[in-house]
């Protein structure tokens, strides 16, 4: 090599460097343009895990941008995702401030999605809805619904710090359930059904159930077998205070032997049972032939027995 090519690769070299640092460096005095950013990651723990987990379920996400005063910015669609500990997101910020962030996952043609309008939607705003029939909701089976929300974070004034690249992280919980009711003890099972309603199908932006939503009543997959009554529902948030029952009745509807609380009567009475960490469910009713009628006789929740009535009766399944 030459002195000339010597020289001119030094010069290549030198101003390689200053676009490289030139925001990091006392080299120009305007910082302003000084790109920034957020590198966002997502895992999911809830209050019975002992580590972070990585679902592989999640596998889209929609990332809402939100600002100091948690007012929508803007918002990013990710597909194609594998969580892991090492998978980041980066967010281009301008300009700097305080910001924290909203992801959700799953959501797909089941739901009706309300476009977020920047500078005006908050997190306490209606974000989606699922879709319903009448009053029979959209079949959720086979699918996982997530969201999570970030700690704020701030980016500094890039005229005074130059480039700076803040780190935060989602915690993405499921929302959607899965819950079977076994009824055991009829004659003929087929005469009968179970049906589950609740007002949880509309939600905030940050995920909290939406007050005065219609209530939905989730469809079920029956099977009669081994005279037994099998009915599989897949179901949005549990939460008390959404007017959520359940019924056992028959296929006419013209008799009703049980009726209660979904929530408060059923699942929250298993001692081992934390809705923040728990999502399948599995209910097990024995009924008993009465005068004519059927009366429920005991009811479990994942094999712990919560009830039993005065009957007279053995109620060990």
């Amino acid at each position: 090599m030459n002195l000339q090519s010597k020289i001119a690769a030094i010069l290549l070299f030198v101003l390689g460097m200053i676009t490289y640092e030139g925001c990091d460096s006392l080299i120009y005095e305007d910082m302003s343009d000084c790109p920034q950013g957020v590198y966002v990651k997502f895992y999911s723990k809830t209050p019975c895990d002992v580590d972070s987990l990585y679902p592989v379920d999640i596998k889209d996400l929609r990332i809402y941008v939100f600002d100091a005063n948690d007012v929508f910015v803007t918002e990013y669609a990710v597909t194609n995702v594998t969580l892991s500990k090492n998978y980041e997101y980066y967010i281009p910020i301008e300009p700097h401030g305080l910001y924290s962030f909203v992801a959700w996952s799953g959501i797909n043609e089941r739901y009706t999605m309300k476009p977020l309008q920047p500078g005006k939607t908050t997190k306490d705003e209606a974000l989606l809805q699922l879709k319903r029939s009448a009053e029979i909701a959209e079949n959720l089976e086979g699918t996982e619904l997530y969201m999570g929300t970030s700690p704020s974070v701030l980016l500094p004034d890039p005229q005074e710090y130059g480039s700076y690249y803040a780190h935060t992280a989602v915690n993405m919980l499921e929302l959607t359930n899965r819950v079977q009711v076994i009824v055991e003890g009829f004659a003929h099972p087929e005469d009968y059904m179970v049906y589950l309603s609740i007002r949880n199908g509309d939600y905030t932006v940050k995920g909290n159930i939406f007050p005065g939503g219609n209530l939905k009543y989730y469809p079920s997959e029956i099977s009669y077998e081994d005279n037994l009554l099998t009915a599989n529902f897949t179901t949005l948030k549990l939460e008390t205070g959404f007017d959520d029952w359940l019924y056992l009745q028959t296929k006419s509807g013209e008799t009703v032997f049980y009726q209660e609380d979904f929530l408060g009567t059923i699942l929250m009475q298993n001692p081992e049972i934390n809705l923040n960490c728990d999502h399948d469910f599995v209910i097990r009713f024995k009924v008993k032939e009465d005068e004519g009628t059927y009366v429920v006789v005991g009811v479990w929740v994942n094999d712990w027995q919560i009830h039993t009535y005065p009957t007279g009766v053995d109620t060990d399944l």
